[in-house]
């Protein structure tokens, strides 16, 4: 129960502190490319060439990442912060689990699919591999690995729904229901397993 909550908390903090990196570094990189850009459109063998200013805007996917980026800062924060504030209060129903449950797997996968997407369009846009610049590779890296923990989050809380690991966290808890299993000796009185005789012989071979 308390090895799942740890597990819980460390790929939900560490998804945290690499969207907020990956903020960043996608920011950075989608900032540098606003703004106007002198081109070459002509030449002419009097006046040489002739330039006129262009307007440039960032790749598309760059601004994708942006949003993912902002998207899963507020997916963690809400996932940290919702089952400690359940949790806490200790009015976890089994419908309150339920429904936070199947949102958590929702928008994991969400997430997964998002920074999958992110990572291999970026890779798509430097070729198939690294670029020179490491800003770029380091935002693939961040993309990959934030990918990783959304993948390992969808596990987790799916085995964790399905009873094979064990939390109390509300949306963590499993979806099964008692089936009554341990329960068969709580229905007999033990007063009256034992047949009561006053006959000091029958007590004594019993």
């Amino acid at each position: 129960m308390l090895a799942l909550s740890i597990v819980l908390c460390a790929l939900l903090g560490t998804s945290l502190a690499f969207a907020i990196v990956e903020l960043g570094l996608s920011a950075f990189v989608a900032a540098a490319y606003y703004g106007t850009q002198e081109v070459v459109t002509t030449w002419s063998a009097y006046s040489g060439y002739s330039y006129s200013q262009v307007d440039v805007n960032p790749p598309a996917i760059l601004v994708f990442l942006v949003f993912s980026s902002v998207w899963t800062i507020l997916v963690t924060v809400a996932a940290l912060v919702l089952p400690w504030y359940y949790t806490r209060k200790g009015f976890v129903t089994a419908k309150l689990n339920t429904v936070l449950a199947a949102i958590f797997v929702a928008i994991y996968f969400v997430t997964m699919v998002f920074w999958l997407a992110c990572f291999a369009d970026l890779a798509s846009l430097l070729g198939g591999g690294t670029s020179v610049n490491a800003y770029y590779n380091a935002v693939l890296a961040f993309g990959v690995l934030l990918w990783l923990l959304f993948v390992a989050l969808v596990v987790f809380t799916i085995l964790a729904m399905c009873g094979v690991l064990v939390s109390d966290w509300a949306g963590y808890q499993s979806l099964r229901k008692d089936n009554g299993v341990g329960g068969h000796q709580t229905n007999a009185d033990p007063a009256h397993e034992v047949p009561i005789s006053t006959n000091p012989v029958v007590l004594r071979k019993l």
